[in-house]
């Protein structure tokens, strides 16, 4: 009997509650049919207070912020949409039905995708003066709405950026490291980026790699190329260009970028050449001199080819004719130092160098008729010439 007592106590109590959840609803919804939201929540929360584990009340209080979101502007709907997403997540965790999970997701990803494209809308807009505050605005609500949607941070932190705003676009990246469920390449391709626009060279390239490790992505091997350079990592560059120019044999860009840091690298050898014979070092000589045909081989060819694809490219007509006269000034310090077997074959290259360094400034010269140093530079290469090379 005792035991009968306290089940037929315990029905009562749980009757009371489920009376008590309807009554607080029907209130709910007479003052949602009013329009009455904040006297509606208040409700919510007072009942919410006594019961907390009741997934329906969690529903309403989230479907209520998003309704009163509507009459706010945007920059004061993030609270709204924040308390909706998180009272949305406890009905999930205490149980909501299938039918209502459903319904929560529906929600979420409407408004989500009203901010979102508003953001983006606003972002590549040239309309009006504030358009970067207010796609920010929208973005922070499509983050607020869905905190594990990537592209909607990567557009805010895109907005924060064009804003001059490098710390919130860092921290926005940083924030979806956090929040999404699984570490994504894309966020630290991007956080390589800024790092290596805020002068961090040594950070960019360990984000850059970190972005590689997890997925392999052409942009970012990119980035990793351009960090590496930056952080005067010619080397590295180099090997990394190398093993893309495999994989994209008809990329021009390469091309360019692999013969601009393969001459890098072929300058510091010369250098060391000059070292070399200065030292009377005849095994170092050797070794170098090798080295120095492959790698200005490779250099040419790669800049070369860069330039068959687009001959009017300025960039690429500039880096041969960069290539050729430097050749040219490397080839002719050497004859001071060179071994005597060696100048003759030196001064016939620095002639044949200088040559094609004139042809190219004049070519650039032709892209750029008013540039009076490119001007210049073909009347100085012209008259070393006459100098150096007539007989």
């Amino acid at each position: 009997m005792p035991i009968l007592r306290t089940t037929r106590w315990a029905a009562f109590v749980a009757l009371g509650f489920f009376l008590g959840c309807s009554n607080t609803l029907k209130t709910v919804d007479g003052l949602m049919e009013e329009q009455s939201y904040y006297e509606a929540l208040n409700e919510l929360e007072d009942a919410l207070g006594k019961r907390p584990e009741n997934a329906e009340l969690w529903y309403y209080q989230g479907w209520i912020h998003l309704l009163y979101s509507e009459a706010d502007e945007p920059i004061q709907r993030t609270y709204h949409y924040e308390t909706a997403q998180f009272s949305f997540s406890e009905a999930l965790r205490l149980g909501a039905d299938s039918a209502r999970t459903a319904e929560m997701e529906s929600l979420l990803q409407r408004y989500w995708a009203q901010e979102h494209n508003a953001g983006i809308r606003a972002l590549e807009s040239a309309e009006y003066d504030d358009r970067l505050l207010v796609a920010s605005s929208h973005l922070r609500n499509a983050v607020a709405l869905k905190p594990n949607e990537i592209s909607s941070y990567i557009a805010l932190s895109n907005a924060y950026y064009s804003g001059g705003k490098m710390k919130l676009a860092v921290r926005t990246l940083r924030d979806a490291e956090k929040n999404l469920d699984a570490p994504n390449s894309i966020i630290y391709e991007k956080l390589g980026f800024l790092a290596l626009e805020q002068g961090e060279t040594e950070e960019s390239v360990r984000l850059y790699e970190q972005s590689l490790a997890i997925q392999d992505n052409k942009n970012a091997a990119f980035g990793l190329v351009n960090a590496l350079i930056s952080n005067g990592d010619s080397y590295g560059a180099v090997q990394l260009l190398s093993t893309l120019l495999e994989r994209y044999p008809n990329d021009t860009e390469i091309n360019h970028v692999y013969g601009v840091q393969l001459n890098i690298v072929l300058d510091r050898y010369l250098t060391q050449l000059h070292d070399a014979y200065e030292q009377d070092n005849s095994d170092e000589v050797d070794r170098l001199r090798s080295e120095i045909t492959m790698m200005m081989d490779g250099a040419e060819s790669q800049l070369t080819e860069a330039y068959q694809n687009d001959i009017s490219n300025t960039a690429f007509v500039e880096s041969l004719a960069i290539f050729y006269n430097n050749l040219t000034s490397k080839y002719l310090e050497m004859l001071e130092v060179a071994y005597t077997e060696h100048v003759n074959p030196m001064s016939d290259s620095a002639a044949e160098y200088l040559d094609k360094a004139i042809t190219y400034y004049q070519r650039m010269r032709q892209l750029r008729p008013n540039d009076p140093e490119v001007r210049k530079k073909v009347e100085t290469l012209g008259e070393l010439r006459i100098v150096l090379f007539t007989y």
